[in-house]
């Protein structure tokens, strides 16, 4: 039985006491002496008290209505029921969405796979998910998040190798001779839209997966190389990457801390637009 309820009982309950009725406070609606029976009935909005017969007098009536707030208890289950979340209460409320921020944050290494001659790991750094939109419709199911957010990888260019211009393409061509001192690299940055699907299998202990839509917006390459003590320095733009590729994600560990694993099947270029070459992508990734 409820709180409100007992003290509701308790009331009707001590109104059946044998009492004098000059004894009664001013307040006093009624003073009964050996009730024959008490009814109590408590609805959402009122509590009715209804006693029948007192001591010799079988015929004896008395009813009372008093309208009464709503409980916290009675707020809480409604709130249950309608998906709202009151703060002042204690018991916490499970929502089926919520929006995050600032989450899915990727710090790696990204590894060219067959890939031309020369091109090496570089840094892989992504926030998944600026802003994100998480959707749990069974409480020990799974969470699916749809997010948009940024990355950039860079790759390095060894072995005396540079990058050049074919036309519109780039290319690989040799270093001139005597150069040394060579920090050759291609930077893609871009626009990505992950989508996500992660479920808690213990105590946090969760696994990730999904899709991640990217738009490599702004791709450049550069050459720097110093002969005879000069340095020489030239960046190439207008790169005709494909603007629209996508990952395949996979995601492991605890709370908001886990491994991840990225794969780009789709190589960054055409084949004649520039070098071919798959990606795949793993380090630390901070929130699901």
């Amino acid at each position: 039985m409820k709180k409100s309820s007992i003290i509701a009982a308790a009331g009707a309950m001590a109104i059946s006491l044998p009492a004098l009725a000059n004894d009664a406070p001013a307040d006093t609606l009624a003073v009964v002496n050996d009730a024959h029976s008490v009814l109590v009935i408590r609805s959402t909005s009122s509590n009715n008290i209804t006693i029948e017969g007192q001591g010799d007098d079988d015929t004896y009536y008395y009813s009372y209505d008093m309208e009464r707030g709503i409980a916290a208890d009675d707020v809480a289950s409604s709130s249950e029921e309608w998906g709202l979340s009151l703060p002042f209460l204690k018991d916490e409320v499970r929502r089926k969405s919520e929006v995050t921020w600032l989450s899915h944050i990727q710090i790696g290494i990204c590894m060219p796979i067959d890939g031309p001659k020369g091109l090496d790991n570089s840094l892989d750094v992504a926030v998944g998910k600026i802003v994100g939109l998480n959707y749990s419709p069974w409480a020990k199911g799974p969470t699916f998040s749809l997010g948009v957010g940024f990355f950039t990888q860079k790759f390095a260019l060894h072995d005396n190798l540079m990058f050049g211009r074919n036309g519109k393409a780039l290319s690989i061509t040799a270093l001139p001779q005597g150069a040394r001192d060579s920090h050759v690299r291609l930077y893609n940055f871009g626009f990505d839209v992950p989508f996500t699907i992660t479920q808690n299998i213990a105590d946090g202990f969760s696994f990730s997966t999904g899709v991640v839509m990217k738009f490599n917006t702004y791709t450049t390459a550069s050459n720097k190389y110093s002969i005879d003590n000069r340095v020489y320095e030239k960046s190439l733009k207008d790169l005709q990457q494909r603007i629209l590729t996508y990952d395949i994600f996979g995601a492991i560990g605890w709370d908001v801390f886990s491994l991840y694993c990225r794969y780009s099947p789709l190589a960054l270029f055409k084949s004649a637009d520039g070098p071919q070459f798959d990606v795949i992508s793993f380090g630390i990734n901070i929130g699901f």
